[in-house]
């Protein structure tokens, strides 16, 4: 529990000083560093077995990901012009969707395939089942995958006005409209931190199925979490951003209580489907419409802020997560859920409504 912890505290003390350290090298720079350093980290976590050098390689893990996902924003909207921003924030995330679901797949067959050659191998005539190696291979292959993955960055270049090349924190005026702006970010970490990490033990305590089908209906969930935005660019072109964001979560804080409220396996699944996949929209819609309300200079700062409220929000939520499911059960948790996603649509109405740039 302590190591899986970790990754959310290095993320959250990373937050702010990354922000001002991308102004300094750049976001393309921060970006790739960041992926070499996830790298070492992965690899790490294989080679080393004593439990204080693990635990620095998880928080470690967990500041490099985070400096990963402030300059990435910033870096991704000089890339392309405004009007296609909505678009390509949501082929991002259907991207980053897919990627994930395959390197599951791939992260449980390849420990097994490498048994296998070693039990060919009979390397010291050890029996493969008892053989860590096997583990330690797969995890060393996903750091190799990690570094190459920066590679194409090199044939892309960093926006020159993105921002001052020194050290400069915003002023007071500039932190308060960061922070207003980025605060929903906060309510969506909560919404997330109450359900993510606990939607395994919903389906299997609540409908006593196997470990096998909640699986499958994770997987399910996390596919449509990677088809669902693509179509923000119509929603954006029907209502506005910031419509089209309060409208979606709506639905989703519905779908959120009908799960809450769900007696059967079938419609349970339906609903869970519908709420993270309508819920997922928020980042594709939420992170072009932050960055196009800020100056230039201020983009790294604002992707920190909302990094640091993200992992605050998301981290209080699953440290409570315990005691709220002892004392009122899964089905409130998600009409608490339903709540917050609510909550999240008034407040992304609310910062767009004081930056008075409702669109």
């Amino acid at each position: 529990g302590l190591l899986q912890a970790l990754p959310r505290l290095g993320g959250f003390l990373i937050g702010l000083p990354v922000g001002l350290f991308a102004n300094r090298v750049g976001n393309r720079t921060l970006i790739m560093l960041s992926s070499a350093g996830l790298s070492l980290c992965v690899a790490a976590t294989a080679l080393v077995q004593a439990p204080a050098p693990i635990a620095l390689s998880r928080f470690l893990w967990g500041a490099f990901f985070g400096a990963g996902q402030v300059g990435k924003p910033p870096f991704m909207v000089t890339l392309t012009p405004p009007s296609e921003h909505t678009a390509q924030f949501a082929y991002h995330n259907l991207v980053s969707m897919f990627a994930v679901a395959f390197g599951s797949v791939l992260g449980g067959v390849m420990p097994v395939f490498v048994s296998q050659l070693l039990a060919m191998q009979d390397f010291g005539g050890l029996r493969a089942a008892e053989m860590p190696l096997a583990y330690q291979a797969a995890i060393v292959l996903a750091a190799l995958v990690l570094f190459l993955s920066a590679l194409p960055l090199l044939f892309l270049r960093d926006d020159a006005r993105a921002a001052p090349k020194r050290l400069v924190l915003p002023k007071l005026a500039a932190w308060r409209k960061i922070l207003r702006l980025t605060f929903p970010l906060f309510v969506f970490g909560i919404s997330g931190g109450l359900t993510f990490p606990f939607f395994n033990l919903f389906f299997r305590d609540l409908f006593g199925i196997s470990d096998g089908a909640v699986g499958g209906i994770i997987g399910f969930g996390w596919l449509m979490m990677g088809i669902a935005p693509m179509l923000n660019p119509h929603w954006e072109a029907r209502l506005g951003r910031v419509r089209a964001l309060v409208v979606l979560m709506v639905a989703s804080a519905v779908a959120f209580v009908l799960l809450g409220l769900a007696q059967t396996l079938l419609a349970a699944v339906g609903f869970y489907v519908l709420a993270i996949g309508l819920r997922n929209t928020m980042q594709p819609l939420f992170q072009p419409l932050l960055m196009d309300a800020l100056a230039v200079e201020l983009r790294n700062f604002a992707s920190s802020v909302g990094l640091v409220l993200w992992n605050l929000g998301w981290f209080t939520a699953t440290v409570s997560f315990g005691h709220l499911q002892a004392a009122f059960g899964y089905r409130h948790i998600m009409l608490l859920a339903a709540f917050f996603v609510v909550m999240n649509a008034v407040s992304v109405r609310w910062s767009a409504g004081q930056r008075g740039a409702g669109e």
